[in-house]
């Protein structure tokens, strides 16, 4: 990384625009393998600029692609998508090929923006490219978001089809991130039937592999998902500890939508204990940020909770109001 950035600067003294324009686009992709997403946008958007002003249309759109995938990983869904739709819409303009990955994005930030049949069509399309080109790693990913997509739809058997294809295919090429992904997938599908031992087996089999890879963001996940198991056990200070560790780290690397999850855990564990003043509280951190990453599906959650807490405080007005706005997020 320091070396990458003294190669820059030197780019930027003797006014090489390709030279420099380079290095902003590895030092963007650099920063994010490190999880350092803010700074990853930063150098992307610099790259995007000088691909703008020297007319690379291809370079540009690959900009967009690496702008929507680190925008997605900071919780801001709307403009990922709206960056995907721009590179999938310059590829066709040009009459280059469109990769797998252009509709894995788009798949993965229409699932987080819950329009899930939207991303049952992406990943469906995304799945027949990365067969067809040998992509293994993609394959995986796209069997993994078509299980969320079922998941969501309530097809459990489907979706747990497509997570045990995920993890197969994770497993034969060695993809260990790919293989926490999927144990976590399996563990919400068990959590989903009821079969709480299945499941903390899978999270754990998960966190154990996320802690040996480094993988902060999804240690956070997964400890957030065991702490989900414990509640569902009825062993709510378990689940709150669970949910206190994965918020700290959430907090640490700046993961939007993993520190509104947290939140909405916290408060939820607080409502099943009645401390219905503190449930407040986290549930409506967690709602803020929903609002401001546009995670819909989350939104309707927290206000269906919150419509709970108020009735229990014996706010019915108020209630009443969140009960509605989350049953008309959820017929929408």
């Amino acid at each position: 990384k320091e070396c990458l950035e003294k190669a820059l600067a030197i780019k930027k003294e003797i006014g090489d625009r390709e030279g420099e324009r380079r290095y902003y686009g590895i030092l963007g992709n650099v920063f994010a393998s490190l999880g350092k997403y803010f700074k990853a946008k930063e150098f992307l958007e610099k790259d995007l600029k000088v691909r703008i002003e020297v007319g690379d249309i291809k370079g540009e759109a690959s900009c967009y692609l690496n702008l929507g995938t680190v925008l997605q990983y900071l919780g801001d869904y709307v403009k990922a998508k709206e960056y995907n739709n721009k590179a999938l819409t310059i590829r066709r303009k040009i009459g280059q090929r469109v990769q797998g990955a252009v509709y894995a994005n788009l798949g993965s930030v229409t699932l987080c923006l819950g329009e899930y049949y939207k991303a049952k069509d992406y990943m469906e399309k995304a799945l027949v490219i990365t067969k067809e080109t040998g992509d293994r790693r993609g394959e995986a990913t796209c069997y993994g978001n078509l299980g969320t997509a079922f998941h969501y739809l309530g097809k459990i058997g489907k979706a747990k089809g497509f997570y045990e294809k995920a993890l197969a295919v994770n497993q034969e090429i060695g993809s260990r991130d790919g293989e926490a992904a999927s144990y976590d997938d399996l563990g919400n599908v068990f959590l989903s039937l009821g079969d709480y031992e299945h499941a903390k087996e899978y999270f754990e089999k998960a966190l154990a592999t996320r802690k040996e890879i480094g993988d902060r963001k999804g240690e956070s996940l997964s400890y957030g998902n065991l702490g989900n198991v414990y509640e569902s056990l009825g062993k709510y200070e378990e689940a709150n500890d669970c949910h206190e560790i994965a918020l700290a780290i959430a907090l640490d690397i700046a993961d939007r939508n993993g520190e509104a999850t947290c939140y909405g855990n916290i408060g939820t564990v607080f409502l099943l204990i009645g401390e219905y003043v503190k449930a407040e509280e986290y549930l409506e951190k967690a709602l803020l940020i929903r609002k401001e990453i546009g995670d819909i599906n989350g939104e309707a959650h927290d206000y269906a909770n919150l419509g709970t807490v108020f009735l229990y405080l014996g706010k019915y007005v108020e209630a009443g109001d969140y009960l509605e706005k989350a049953l008309a997020i959820t017929k929408e």
